[in-house]
Parts: structure tokens; C-alpha cells; sequence
């Protein structure tokens, strides 16, 4: 947001120094980003008055002067004719520099010294022509530089203004707040105005049909006005300001928002249908031409001001162009009002418009400050394009607004802010920042912001700027005297962070995805309900659908990874899936997920190519389970139909009986729609069930002091028994002195029945207090032996 140092000067008093006031504001919350010199710089150039005009002693069209500034006198030749003696001009002397070039020197001219050159506009860079010298108001002082005097001079500040701060939005709320900043004094204008047309009644009617997004409606009408281009004050303002000068009627309305950050519009008043106004939702299918010569239509969420007939704006955004001001324009209608910021922005994004007007609406004016820019506008279009202002101002204000006052405690501010302010500091800032207070009790004080600080709503509000204007330089570092206690950390945060160090110590690379997938890959894992959790804007089609799996997204970016000739990938994710259970808002459950594809180990001249297979993935998921210390039984089972593995190459996984997840070779029909040539492994699993079974503690004991004995036994039994189920039966046998199992043969075929396939352990036998008798070790063995058989049908090959 731009701002004009010269601007700013004309509502503070005692205003610092540019460099200064950026340093000053930036403190205090308002960041100046830039503060840039502008304007042209006349240099030498002086006001005067003129003493005496006479002939020149050899020169008929010539003229002689006798000037005086506020130091000396000066003889002049000049060829003008339209000054005279008490005129008040700008005097260019020995040594000025003028915009065109031109160095003035003392010269003489048919036979007479000239000490110095009195300046037209044309010659000041002003104008493109003028008729003689340039004649100054009469009470210009004497002396002054002609930049400071014409405001040629400038500087623009560039200030970051944040969305909370609409106030300072215009010249007007930056004053006020640099005066609260400085403590300068801040000076407010008046804008008096003659009512010398018929009643206001007579000319126009106005009524709020949507009075929920309109709480305010106020209207001016003048006749006889001439359009023309503005003065060239407003015009050089307006530009500055990066704004376009049209005429002087638009230029004043602009000038207004600028100087009070009150949006406005002027309505040619002889185009208006019934001259009624009327302040509604737009109808289903209607249509506006905009003042950008664009036809818009529009739907009953915007907000528009019609007559009889048709739309002739869109409201807060933009005027229609049946309606503008052109140079045939003589009656005009000018509107302010107050309308709701939500239903602003909603319209100027389906319009695709941002304009000066829906900037300032969409962040909330200033309600009590909509009259105030109609007197303002109705003063200057007076001054500067004549007519006639009717009698009376509409104002259609039918839910006047109330600030409900906010209880400010004393002690509750010197708490938070560390430092205590005495209640006559506290008062002098609330003055200076415009907070009317009263008196509650003992302690605390009743504080009502003034109505265009609409972001000050509660205590911490106030006491944060109690601080802001205090300065936050001042506050004195205390330390807390609080006392500090450990966190517990949350639920999954020290789960997740052991989980992506083991599986990085693995070898697998953490990947990020985003929480939403396509239809299509939502379809590939999505249990229960097959549309998902869909989203109401997705920004892509691919982006549509809340992930109930984290395998697709990991599927996707091994696609990615093949398409970039990187045929080796070993990644991992830890996030939430969001499952709809029943009519209640989505549950976020934790999973883990990991993928493996391509070799098993880097390639190697000594180490032949071998492929990454099932056995790889279960590896990784053991690895994980026992780096979290799992304490429960874990089981890998034969998984269920499922579309996304390949039937009898993979596994469910189950802690104590309860599901865990799941493992396994990618399907080959999903496969092939990812692209995939070669086998791909996956496995994800549930964070809560883990967590549920892991933290115990990690069991030590000391290195064995007595030798061990190992025994071997192979055993025949069906092929559908799983090797799991067998192991966990062995160690109920006697877990004391059953140390380690040791799977070493397995083998089918041959003289193996169908359907059989046989076994061989090592089973080591130790005892933690004595070295075991071969006896001992015989007995537990055979127990083993007959387990098997009693059990799972075994028949035993061999001596076992």
C-alpha cells in the first residue's frame, strides 16, 4: 500500500523525517517496506513578490521588475504581461536549474541586468502551455522552495499493511496511527458544504432489500456539474497512487478512498431507470456490462445495486457501464455505503474483478465513516466541477451499530506483557489510539475501540496495543517464573519418530504424499464405501478422494521412479488415512507403509544380480516390530483375498491374535496399470495396534556361563501348517532351557507325499545355572518329538 509522505503531512503536525517515520512504524507493527524520493526537483527556485512592473528602457514588449523574497531585492526582465504589482511568484535565480534543461544566470537583456527569471508553469514543467508567468495564492510566503510550496516533491512509502489493520488502508488511518506511534498531533479535516439544490428527496429514492449484507447505504445528489479533467493535484495524488485519472467526478471518488479508505461511486443520475435505488441479490441469469466493458453474469450470491429496470452495479466491486460519468454527464449520484466483506470477496472471485473498492470492502470499512466521504466528495466536486448540492443526504441505516465496551484489567496486561503500566501510561495510549474508557472497578477499566478498529474484539487485544504503542523495544526481558516440567510427548510422536529411524537404518527413504488421491487409486484399496471421503473442492481430479491406504501413493511414486530410469527404490511412509465410520466425522488412523523394488543388493562385478522377493518386505516388517520392542506373539498368516496382493504371496500380520497389517507382492494386474515390469513388495501397518504391544522394556541378561547342546530333527507334515504355529507350540514345551530355533531344510517332492513337505530344525537346549546332561537334553527332545506328532500329525524322519 502506497502512501504519500506529503499526504500524510496535511493531517500531522511535527510529522518526522521519512527515514525516521519508516524506522518508527515498522516498530510498532506497520512495516514500511520502501520509502522512495519521487516528484521533480526544481532546484533554485524561490517564491517572491512582485514590487514594481515598468517599462523597459529599450524594449516595448519587454517589462521591468523590482521583486523581493523574504532576504533581498532582485531587478527582472520578463516579456509577461499578466502580473502586477503585489503578486505573489516563483522566482528562479542565479545558478536554478529548471526541468527543461535550463541553467539561469544573471544576463543582460537590450541593455538592462536581469538578476534572475520569474517561472511560468510551462517552465516549471507544470504544463504543456501557459499564458504568462505563474501567479501564487496571495498569502504564500516569501522564500520558500517553489518544490515545497507546489508539493513537487515527494516521498511514497510503501507499507506492508496486514489483513487484520483495514484501517490503515487510507491517509487518514496511517495519520491516526502515526500519531498514536509519535504522539504527534493529529489534525482533522472539515469539509463544509453549500446545500443550494431542491430536497434530495426529489431527485432520487433509495431502499435496502438485503439488509443483512447491506447495513448501510448513504447517497448525495448534485446537478449541473461539469466533467472535466481534475485539477492537477489530484491528478499527480490519484497516479502516485497507481490509480488512472479519468475525469475530474471519478478522480475526486478515488481521491476519497484514498485519503478516508472509503469506497465510492458516481452514477450518472439522468441514466438511472425510475431513479430508484435499490440495494438486492442478484437474479438467476441477470447481466451487467461492467465499467471494463465486459459482460457479466451473475448469480443470486451477489450483491447488487439496481433501479427499476436492471443491475447498475455490482456491489463494492464495480459500476456498470450504462450508468458512468462521462463528459455529457451533469446530474450525478454519489453513493457510500457498508457492505459485508464475505459477500464482496465471494463476488469479486466469481467475477474474476479485484478492484481499489472490493480491496478495502472485502477487509471492512469504517460503518460510522460513510457519510463522512460523501461530504468530502460533495465538497470537492463543488470546488472543482461546479453545480449544485441538493438539500439533505440519504442515509438508509437501519441496524445501527453497537461496540459492546471490553473490561481491561491492569494486572491481567502487566501479567502477560512482563511489565507493569501505571493506569495514567495506560490511559494516554488508549487516548492517543482513540479507545474510549470508563471507569468499572478497582483495577480494571471498561475500554470501547472506536468503530474503524474492527480487530480489536477482546482484552488481548487491547493489551497487545498497549504494547505495540508502548513499544516493544521497551519491554524488559524477564525470565519466566513459571516452573518447567517435561511434556508428555503426544500419543504417536515418539512411535513415529523410532519408526522412520529404524526403517531408515533399513535402507528405505522416507517419501511425503499428499492426503488425497484419484477415484481410480482410492478404488484400488478403498474398503467399505467405494466413493470414499470425497472432497467438496478438490483443486484436481487427481486430488479428490482422502486417502484410506498409504500403498497407492507408494505405488505412484515408484511409477514416477521407473519413468526417471530409476529402477531401484526402497521407500516408506508414516501418515493418517481417514476411514468414515457411521455418521461421525472421519477417524484419522495412523498406518505405516513401505515398498521394495529391484535388486536386492547395488550392483556389483563380484556379486551376481539377485531380485528383492517376498521373504525381503517380511524382513523389513520383523526388523521394524522388534526395533519397537514389540512384547506380544507376532504371527504371519495367510492373507484373505485381497485385490492389491498376489493370492499365496502374501501375509497378514497379527499381534496376540489382533490384525495388523498386511504384506505381500503386488498384484500383477495392478502392476501392469502402474506400469511395473518386475515384482514390487509392499507391507503397511496399523500404528495403534503396534503401539498398543510395543514400549515394554528391552530384557538383558548376562552372557551364558554353560555350553549349550543342539539337536537336530526333521519332520514330514501337511503343507498347509504354518511354520509360526509350530515354533510357538514348541517353546510352551519347556521355554527355560529351549534357547534358539533354527530353520535349516525344508524340501517337497521326491519321496515326500503330495500335500507334505518336510522340515528340519536345530534346536540348541542351554541351562542358565549348570551344564546339561545328555539326558536332560534327550528328554526335553523327545518331548519335542512327540509333540509334533500328537499335534500336527508329524511323522519323524530318522533318529530324532
Amino acid at each position: 500500500m502506497l502512501f504519500s509522505y506529503n499526504w500524510l503531512k496535511e493531517y500531522i503536525g511535527n510529522l518526522p523525517p521519512p527515514k525516521e517515520l519508516a524506522d518508527r512504524l515498522t516498530m510498532s507493527g506497520t512495516e514500511v517496506e520502501s520509502v522512495t524520493a519521487t516528484g521533480t526537483r526544481i532546484k533554485g527556485v524561490v517564491t517572491a513578490e512582485i514590487l514594481t512592473v515598468g517599462k523597459h528602457p529599450n524594449a516595448d514588449k519587454l517589462q521591468l521588475c523590482e521583486v523581493r523574497t523574504d532576504a533581498e531585492k532582485y531587478q527582472i526582465v520578463c516579456g509577461a504581461r499578466n502580473m502586477k504589482a503585489g503578486d505573489r511568484v516563483a522566482l528562479a535565480l542565479a545558478g536554478a536549474e529548471l526541468p527543461n534543461g535550463i541553467r539561469i544566470k544573471i544576463s543582460k537583456i537590450r541593455g538592462v541586468e536581469s538578476q534572475g527569471m520569474m517561472c511560468s508553469e510551462t517552465e516549471l514543467g507544470l504544463k504543456e502551455t501557459s499564458e504568462g508567468i505563474m501567479i501564487l495564492p496571495p498569502d504564500t510566503a516569501l522564500g520558500m522552495d517553489i518544490n515545497v510550496i507546489l508539493g513537487l516533491s515527494d516521498f511514497m512509502m510503501e507499507a506492508g499493511v496486514t489483513p487484520n489493520r483495514a484501517d490503515l488502508l487510507s491517509v487518514k488511518g496511517l495519520a491516526r496511527e502515526i500519531a498514536a506511534v509519535t504522539g504527534a498531533e493529529f489534525r482533522d479535516k472539515a469539509f463544509p458544504i453549500e446545500e443550494t439544490g431542491g430536497p434530495i428527496e426529489n431527485y432520487i429514492a433509495v431502499k435496502i432489500v438485503a439488509e443483512g449484507v447491506c447495513r448501510r447505504y448513504s447517497a448525495r445528489v448534485i446537478e449541473g456539474v461539469t466533467v472535466g479533467p481534475s485539477p492537477d493535484f489530484i491528478k499527480r495524488r490519484v497516479e502516485a497512487h497507481g490509480i488512472r485519472s479519468i475525469n475530474n467526478i471519478v478522480d475526486i471518488t478515488n481521491y476519497v478512498l484514498l485519503e478516508l479508505g472509503q469506497p465510492m461511486h458516481a452514477f450518472d443520475l439522468d441514466r438511472i431507470n425510475g431513479r430508484v435505488i435499490s440495494v438486492r441479490h442478484a437474479k438467476g441469469g441477470e447481466k451487467i456490462k461492467t465499467l471494463d466493458d465486459k459482460t457479466r453474469t451473475l448469480d443470486p450470491s451477489m450483491l447488487v445495486i439496481a433501479d427499476s429496470v436492471e443491475p447498475v452495479a455490482l456491489a463494492g466491486v464495480m459500476g456498470g457501464l450504462g450508468t458512468e460519468v462521462t463528459d455529457s454527464t451533469r446530474t450525478i449520484l454519489l453513493e457510500s455505503a457498508w457492505f459485508d466483506p464475505g459477500i464482496v470477496r465471494r463476488a469479486s472471485r466469481k467475477a474474476g474483478l479485484s478492484t481499489d473498492s472490493s480491496y478495502r470492502f472485502e477487509r471492512g470499512v469504517d460503518i460510522e465513516g460513510v457519510t463522512r466521504s460523501l461530504d468530502m466528495a460533495a465538497s470537492l466536486i463543488n470546488e472543482y466541477a461546479g453545480g449544485r448540492t441538493a438539500k439533505g443526504i440519504i442515509d438508509v441505516y437501519p441496524d445501527r451499530l453497537g461496540i459492546k465496551p471490553i473490561e481491561f484489567r491492569i494486572k491481567r496486561s502487566a501479567d502477560l506483557l512482563g511489565m507493569t503500566l501505571c493506569e495514567k501510561d495506560i490511559t494516554d495510549i488508549f487516548g492517543r489510539l482513540g479507545i474510549g474508557l470508563g471507569a468499572s472497578r478497582e483495577g480494571v477499566l471498561l475500554a470501547t475501540p472506536p468503530s474503524y478498529r474492527m480487530d480489536l474484539k477482546n482484552e488481548t487485544d487491547l493489551i497487545e496495543e498497549l504494547a505495540r504503542i508502548y513499544g516493544y523495544e521497551k519491554t524488559p526481558t524477564v525470565p519466566p517464573v513459571a516452573e518447567l516440567r517435561p511434556s508428555n510427548p503426544a500419543k504417536y510422536s515418539v512411535l513415529k519418530r523410532k519408526t522412520k529411524d529404524i526403517l531408515t537404518r533399513a535402507g528405505l527413504l522416507e517419501v511425503v504424499n499428499y492426503s488425497f488421491v484419484s477415484r481410480e487409486m482410492h478404488g484400488i484399496s478403498g474398503p467399505g464405501d467405494k466413493n470414499g471421503i470425497a472432497l467438496l473442492n478438490p483443486l484436481t481430479e487427481e486430488q479428490s478422494v482422502m486417502r484410506v491406504s498409504l500403498m497407492p501413493s507408494l505405488l505412484e511414486n515408484l511409477r514416477s521412479n521407473l519413468s526417471k530410469k530409476n529402477d531401484e527404490v526402497k521407500i516408506f511412509e508414516v501418515a493418517p488415512v481417514y476411514i468414515q465410520r457411521g455418521d461421525k466425522l472421519p477417524a484419522e488412523d495412523w498406518k505405516v507403509s513401505g515398498l521394495v523394488y529391484g535388486a536386492r543388493w547395488a550392483e556389483l562385478w563380484n556379486c551376481p544380480k539377485d531380485w528383492i522377493d517376498f521373504y525381503d518386505v517380511k524382513g523389513v516388517v520383523e526388523k521394524l516390530l522388534e526395533g519397537l520392542e514389540v512384547a506380544g506373539v507376532v504371527e504371519f498368516g495367510a492373507l484373505t483375498r485381497n485385490a492389491m496382493f498376489h493370492p499365496g504371496k502374501s501375509a497378514h500380520v497379527s499381534i496376540d491374535g489382533n490384525t495388523a497389517g498386511i504384506l505381500g507382492e503386488v498384484h500383477q494386474d495392478i502392476c501392469a496399470k502402474f506400469d511395473i515390469k518386475r515384482p514390487a513388495y509392499l507391507f503397511e501397518l496399523d500404528m495403534e495396534t503396534v503401539r498398543l504391544a510395543s514400549g515394554g522394556f528391552r530384557q538383558h541378561r548376562p552372557l551364558p556361563k554353560f555350553p549349550e547342546s543342539a539337536r537336530d530333527i526333521a519332520f514330514i507334515v501337511d503343507e498347509n501348517i504354518q511354520y509360526q504355529e509350530i515354533i510357538n507350540s514348541i517353546k510352551q514345551l519347556d521355554a527355560k532351557f529351549i534357547e534358539t530355533f533354527k530353520l535349516f531344510d525344508v524340501y517337497c517332492g521326491g519321496n515326500i507325499p503330495v500335500g507334505k513337505r518336510s522340515i528340519a530344525l536345530r534346536i540348541t537346549y542351554r541351562a542358565p545355572d549348570r551344564t546339561m546332561t545328555g539326558q536332560e537334553v534327550d528328554g526335553i527332545h523327545s518331548k519335542v518329538s512327540s509333540l509334533l506328532i500328537r499335534k500336527f500329525n508329524a511323522q519323524i524322519r530318522g533318529p530324532s
